[in-house]
């Protein structure tokens, strides 16, 4: 199949994007967003564009500016130049478009006229994410691109990780290989969470202290939870993966694993158009439900305990997310709905309508929070429906979450990460 043509590909976005506002005469600027010095140093954090920019012009300079003028209907594109002394330290950026030194000029030939700028406007914001919710043909070959990189870092935990190596070691080794793949970098700070470390949703090396960062010892017979994603032309993959590590799973362990894949293979199945996203995770909160029921840990009816928040103790988390530019993409709420506060759905990232075109994470979950577990307000509040002294028993268990990035499509869904497989065991 023929490489899209990138101006043509950028040229087709912003057509979309500008049928999408309704402006006169003004002038829009969106730009690509600076370096960012770090605190107390002359270094710099690494650059990353504003989505919008890249979206609209496939580049990643910074300092740039896109601009369209509404009354001529002409987009117009600046970009910095790099001097001499630059260019002593740093291999120059691109040139590209005309010199940013020539804005103020374009801009006063206009004077009079209402500036808008674009990231700070709610309203030519959502004109760019509503657009940016339906991938193209070269989104698709990015994402696609991403998706494997992941997969060559997943394959090489599965064929080295091992009871007694640190959580550090698996990431480091990890992350290596997406970047052999081709990943310009990860996608998000990846969670590699082993044992109770598995029940933080969002463990990170370093978080606890960036000077003296912990990591623990990956020990035979227990969860490890591994939350990654390499990203390719500024494209994110999001995978997550649970395995027992070096020892035959416990009876609890596959259950509660089977209980997951199938809460995510019931989703999957019903990543389609027209169907709403909302419904989705609760029907998956109901898979996860009635396992936890079957289980002992909660006693009741499920549909009561989905909407009574007993369930979301242990999966408090939404069933997903829109996938692009971004990890956790633009579009997830469309003008008119606002979040949810349903116990079960206050944080979904993303509650509307499926359409074709759509990237979505699926990712439920089910996990053993001590600091839910042990809130004595918690524990009163529940107390005819979670069964207490089972949970105790499992309390360190850890978590088990099970996600795939999948491409809503008019006919069967495309799991872009589907190549990247599912052991239960390892090592």
């Amino acid at each position: 199949m023929p490489k899209p043509n990138t101006d043509n590909v950028v040229s087709g976005r912003r057509d979309r994007v500008t049928r999408r506002w309704n402006l006169d005469d003004e002038i829009v600027l969106i730009r690509s967003g600076s370096v960012l010095p770090m605190a107390g140093s002359d270094m710099e954090h690494s650059f990353h564009p504003h989505p919008d920019f890249a979206y609209l012009t496939g580049r990643g300079i910074p300092d740039a500016v896109l601009v369209f003028d509404a009354k001529e209907k002409h987009w117009e594109l600046f970009g910095p130049r790099s001097s001499v002394d630059d260019q002593v330290w740093h291999q120059p950026a691109d040139p590209i478009g005309l010199p940013l030194e020539e804005l103020d000029g374009w801009l006063k030939a206009r004077e009079g006229r209402q500036i808008i700028e674009a990231n700070t406007n709610t309203e030519v914001q959502n004109g760019i994410g509503e657009e940016r919710i339906r991938k193209d043909e070269m989104e698709l070959a990015a994402l696609r691109s991403a998706a494997a990189t992941s997969k060559a870092g997943f394959d090489w935990v599965y064929n080295t990780a091992s009871a007694g190596m640190t959580e550090r070691e698996v990431q480091v080794g990890m992350e290596a290989e997406f970047f052999r793949a081709g990943a310009v970098r990860t996608a998000y700070p990846s969670i590699v969470a082993s044992g109770p470390n598995g029940a933080f949703l969002h463990y990170f090396y370093g978080q606890d202290d960036s000077l003296n960062p912990a990591t623990r010892v990956i020990e035979e017979g227990e969860l490890l939870l591994i939350d990654a994603g390499g990203e390719f032309s500024g494209y994110a993959s999001d995978v997550t993966r649970t395995m027992v590590v070096g020892a035959e799973p416990s009876d609890v362990q596959t259950f509660l694993w089977q209980v997951v894949l199938s809460a995510q293979e019931l989703a999957i199945d019903r990543c389609r158009p027209g169907q709403e996203w909302r419904e989705i995770h609760l029907d998956s909160a109901r898979v996860i439900g009635s396992g936890l029921l079957e289980l002992g840990l909660l006693r009741g009816e499920v549909d009561e305990l989905v909407a009574s928040g007993a369930v979301a103790l242990f999966y408090p988390h939404g069933l997903g997310h829109l996938i692009g530019l971004t990890v956790h993409d633009a579009g997830g709420y469309p003008t008119g709905r606002e979040p949810s506060s349903h116990p079960q759905s206050r944080y979904l990232r993303t509650d509307r309508p499926l359409e074709e075109g759509m990237i979505t994470s699926v990712e439920p979950g089910v996990y053993f929070i001590d600091a839910l577990l042990g809130d004595p307000a918690l524990r009163n509040q529940f107390t005819d429906e979670v069964v207490w002294s089972e949970v105790d028993a499992l309390r360190g268990f850890g978590g088990i979450r099970i996600e795939d990035d999948v491409h809503i499509t008019n006919t069967e869904p495309e799991v872009l990460s589907g190549a990247i497989a599912k052991p239960l065991r390892i090592g």
